[in-house]
């Protein structure tokens, strides 16, 4: 097995991320329409709901510990400890398992307690959540394995594992809610309730399929890799739990953000809607469906990108602390990250924003695609950020700025809080994605302009580089824009059918504009500068 290079392991993860998203988005269409436009609404705010407060379960599950091991497994396996890579990753499977064990037993008997506490008391969660209990008995230790075999540089099996828990996952989605709701003819409440099981199922096929995977990592290591007691440096790192939760912490708190603000979001929203403005129960779902569900559905794959080069990043970084390289190669490194970043962010942040309104027709409804399409571009502004926030945080955890990236993430916090109720009393349903939005792009800017001070990334050849790949999205956007408006002259954007046809062809367009231009100026090289570095 041949290791991964940072530009295969952050394409495969881009794939398999950009891949399950989709894959999580298209099922929306199906089944939105089993469930039925008149039910739809309070489906999608009920499954939005119950899925945020089961990702903050997800995230205290793993605890920021796959991100950690990748670390730390990276950095051992850098200096030819592969002993404690495995002492590592067998003593916190049984660790995270345990942990998985406490929040299952906590999900599936104190779910009353969590729905007043994190769903503003909407009893609806009570029954999914106990679903989604049992699928914490296997995800902690899941997590685990994904950020071993990560470690190894063998990101694009970890990656390919998520693309089956995915497939999993939607198939018995689908199959449940057609049985209940077309066969059966049953109530949304019992679709939803299977659709929560589905990730306990997905769950278990990948973490099957890793476990093999595992057997072949294993056997990769050779004789020659492997350090004598002579050969290892003076000082090497020993495997202790508090040093692991210490590394692991500050991952679990970016990890965390994006969910916690969502909580945020559905709690206030519907206060701020019911005790203020006095709105009904079915104008709080559907406005909150809109952009706590069916818009962050959409913008999730803005996401699975930011998270490919996180995910590479990592391992990348700390192996090559580890073995002490000079800075004028961890800054090479830096600067590739910032332009590959926004190489691939930028233009798909754009694409969406300039087809957005076939986008909402087609994965939702046409009758709410101008006010869905309005917020979705915002989210889409949203989503950008929040991947620049959470790729430069990851970045001071691993060059060793731990303190200052918490206290970035504490005043993101307190930034969204101050703004929340003005911005939505003001703004209406962009209000809260407007206030996420503004606290990631002033917190962002703090982390880049710390890590630009210590590694001198921006100078006059990364300007002109990034000013040409801004350039490159804006006339893409320019061109989509007006390719949309042309196309929906002839082909109608008032149907499913009419609306993916439509998005085809801008999507085409749109790629054959940016890869020329960016073949043309240059801007492509990123690609051929990354394709050789290697994880370690």
């Amino acid at each position: 097995m041949k290791k991964d290079s940072l530009l295969k392991s952050s394409l495969w993860i881009s794939i398999s991320g950009i891949l399950s998203r989709i894959l999580s988005v298209i099922y929306i269409i199906p089944w939105n329409i089993w469930i039925g436009p008149l039910a739809v609404g309070a489906a999608n705010a009920l499954y939005g709901k119950v899925y945020n407060i089961y990702n903050l379960f997800l995230i205290i599950a793993t605890a920021g510990i796959p991100s950690a091991i990748s670390k730390e497994v990276a950095a051992h396996n850098a200096l030819g400890r592969f002993d404690q890579s495995e002492k590592l990753f067998k003593k916190y499977t049984i660790y995270m398992s345990l942990v998985g064990i406490v929040l299952a037993f906590i999900m599936f008997f104190g779910a009353k307690y969590v729905a007043i506490v994190l769903a503003a008391g909407d009893m609806r969660v009570v029954t999914p959540i106990k679903y989604l209990s049992i699928a914490m008995l296997i995800i902690p230790a899941l997590g685990i394995l994904r950020g071993y075999i990560q470690g190894y540089a063998f990101i694009s099996y970890s990656a390919f594992s998520q693309v089956i828990e995915q497939i999993a996952r939607v198939a018995y989605m689908l199959y449940a809610t057609y049985t209940i709701m077309v066969l059966q003819k049953g109530n949304y409440m019992s679709a939803v309730n299977q659709s929560t099981l589905a990730s306990f199922i997905g769950a278990t096929l990948a973490y099957l399929f890793l476990l093999w995977i595992r057997v072949k990592v294993r056997r990769s290591v050779t004789v020659a890799d492997v350090k004598t007691t002579t050969e290892l440096p003076t000082e090497t790192p020993e495997i202790n739990f508090s040093s692991m939760l210490r590394s692991a912490i500050p991952f679990l708190l970016v990890d965390t953000i994006m969910t916690v603000l969502q909580l945020f979001d559905q709690t206030t929203f519907t206060w701020i809607y019911e005790l203020i403005l006095h709105a009904s129960q079915k104008t709080i779902d559907d406005l909150y469906a809109m952009f706590g569900f069916q818009a962050n559905k959409l913008i999730m794959v803005l996401v699975s990108l930011a998270i490919s080069v996180s995910a590479s990043v990592i391992p990348a970084l700390s192996a090559m602390i580890s073995r002490k390289a000079g800075k004028d190669k961890i800054q090479k490194l830096m600067q590739n990250i910032v332009q590959f970043t926004l190489f691939i962010i930028l233009p798909a942040t754009f694409g969406m924003i300039a087809i957005s309104r076939q986008l909402w027709t087609v994965f939702v409804f046409y009758d709410q695609s101008i006010l869905g399409s309005k917020v979705l571009i915002v989210s889409c502004v949203e989503a950008f950020f929040y991947c620049l926030f959470m790729i430069l945080e990851n970045i001071l955890q691993v060059t060793h700025h731990v303190r200052k990236s918490l206290v970035y993430l504490v005043w993101a916090y307190l930034l969204k809080i101050v703004l929340q109720v003005p911005l939505t009393l003001a703004l209406g349903v962009y209000g809260p994605v407007s206030a996420t939005a503004i606290s990631f792009i002033i917190m962002a800017h703090f982390a880049f302009r710390l890590i630009n001070k210590q590694f001198q990334i921006v100078d006059k050849d990364l300007g002109k580089k990034l000013f040409r790949i801004f350039i490159d999205g804006i006339i893409m956007l320019i061109v989509v824009v007006l390719a949309d408006f042309l196309v929906v002259k002839v082909i109608s954007d008032a149907t499913k059918i009419g609306a993916m046809i439509d998005i085809i062809i801008c999507g085409l367009i749109g790629v054959a504009v940016y890869g020329f231009l960016s073949y043309k100026d240059g801007s492509l090289k990123i690609l051929k500068d990354i394709r050789d570095t290697k994880i370690y």
